[in-house]
């Protein structure tokens, strides 16, 4: 059974020239943010989230999301150990099948997490609510089952449990980490057009995270 894990960056926008609703039903608000990824020529991983793999973020949105997420650090007013990598994770699709998306405060980073629970390393993950995980013998499981007051996934996972093989997922690994490093070259080349002098844009916005140190 194929496994994946596919980078994603979250990305919020919006627009002046589209108007603000006024209104506070979500569904209003959910149409209007959907009109400005639209506009920016943004398309969703998956319709109704907003997700986008990294090859789909065009060059011109890629400077947009650099300059907006280090804008502070370069004014002075954070310091480059306050910051945080981009926004989003890693969507765990097991047999062409979307089973685990990435939840609220997922980085790029989290493929540390990955990468020791490949590794059948218990983790901490960034990102919450987090599965329950279990090891045994070269099997892997996801146990997604949530108490009634406990936060909830969103979206919700397929099935409560999903037990995956280590070895694919240490491969699945390796193929998003590759992927990265090739988003890794966009944003260097991105540092220099723009005379941003980041030093280490790569390790800032991908790789760093102290609580996986």
């Amino acid at each position: 059974m194929s496994l994946e894990l596919i980078p994603v960056l979250e990305i919020g926008c919006s627009d002046q020239e589209i108007g603000i609703p006024s209104d506070k039903n979500p569904e209003i608000w959910k149409q209007y943010y959907n009109e400005c990824h639209k506009k920016a020529g943004l398309k969703p991983y998956k319709k109704g989230l907003f997700f986008y793999k990294l090859s789909d973020v065009s060059g011109e949105n890629l400077t947009k999301l650099i300059l907006d997420h280090t804008q502070e650090m370069r004014e002075g007013i954070f310091e480059r150990e306050q910051m945080c990598s981009f926004f989003g994770g890693y969507v765990l699709r097991v047999g062409h099948q979307d089973q685990f998306f990435p939840q609220c405060c997922g980085e790029l980073s989290d493929i540390w997490y990955w990468e020791r629970i490949a590794m059948e390393e218990n983790s901490y993950c960034e990102g919450h609510p987090a599965p329950q995980v279990s090891f045994k013998e070269g099997k892997i499981t996801f146990d997604f089952s949530v108490r009634e007051l406990d936060e909830p996934f969103q979206p919700n996972p397929p099935h409560l449990k999903l037990c995956v093989d280590g070895k694919e997922l240490k491969k699945a690994v390796e193929v998003a980490k590759k992927e990265l490093k090739y988003f890794g070259e966009r944003l260097n080349k991105v540092n220099e057009e723009k005379g941003l002098n980041i030093e280490n844009i790569e390790g800032l916005l991908i790789w760093d995270n102290a609580n996986y140190e």
